[in-house]
């Protein structure tokens, strides 16, 4: 697990899409055109077009639904959940968890959630997360006897370890995983892995437009979302094949 850990977090700067291809334009501008030196040039040109498109266009967007959550969407709640469980990660999170308890789910239904500090010098790096968790707890109409907090893990692969060691005297229950739209397909995939079993839900789905106006397009324009979106996608992507090869 440590070596996941410290791979994941030393690693992941260096393998987003955006720092690499910002880092190659900076470098071939200079050998290129700075320099002068045709074959950088060319070189530059075409990280510029991928940038350029990446920048441009949703396809983080795109890529994050039909690749990784296309085959999780579902806007039926199953019946009969004794648990809704919940990993650190995006506060948005346990956000979804408590309204789906408050609205659709019967009251001797219990949150998990699995708290995490994410740095790797943690006390440097102040989890605002479990901090925020615990005000939504305190400012929300559930019983704190319906909150369960697991201790702190440092990533999604220690969140699952921590919620089988909780289940470890409970056999036959029902858990409902509620997490981002990106994150389900490699939770799900870790939870196989500790023989879990899980109801995968993702709460916000929209539905498809085929329409296409190109004056909302430009509306809606958004670099640095589109970049982020792709950094996501590809990092999940890196993510499922780390979690297929060391576990």
């Amino acid at each position: 697990m440590n070596l996941y850990f410290y791979a994941s977090k030393i690693l992941g700067p260096l393998i987003l899409p955006s720092n690499f291809l910002i880092l190659a334009l900076i470098i071939f501008f200079y050998l290129g055109v700075w320099k002068n030196k045709d074959n950088f040039k060319k070189i530059f040109s075409i990280f510029f077009i991928i940038f350029s498109m990446i920048s441009l266009l949703p396809m983080g967007n795109k890529l994050i639904y039909h690749v990784l959550a296309k085959n999780y969407k579902n806007n039926k709640l199953p019946k009969n959940i004794d648990y809704i469980f919940v990993p650190s990660g995006d506060v948005k999170r346990i956000i979804y968890a408590v309204k789906i308890k408050n609205y659709y789910l019967p009251e001797k239904v219990k949150i998990i959630y699995s708290s995490g500090n994410i740095y790797l010098d943690p006390k440097s790096g102040q989890d605002s997360e479990t901090s925020f968790t615990q005000i939504i707890i305190q400012n929300s109409n559930i019983d704190k006897e319906d909150i369960v907090l697991l201790p702190n893990a440092r990533n999604t692969i220690e969140n699952f370890k921590q919620l089988k060691l909780f289940l470890a005297k409970e056999s036959n229950k029902k858990v409902l995983l509620v997490t981002s739209t990106y994150h389900m397909k490699r939770s799900l995939i870790i939870a196989r892995k500790f023989d879990l079993k899980f109801v995968g839900f993702l709460p916000i789905t929209s539905k498809k437009n085929n329409s296409f106006s190109l004056v909302n397009f430009y509306q809606h324009i958004n670099f640095k979302a589109n970049l982020s979106s792709f950094d996501l996608f590809f990092r999940e992507l890196v993510g499922i094949l780390a979690v297929k090869i060391m576990l």
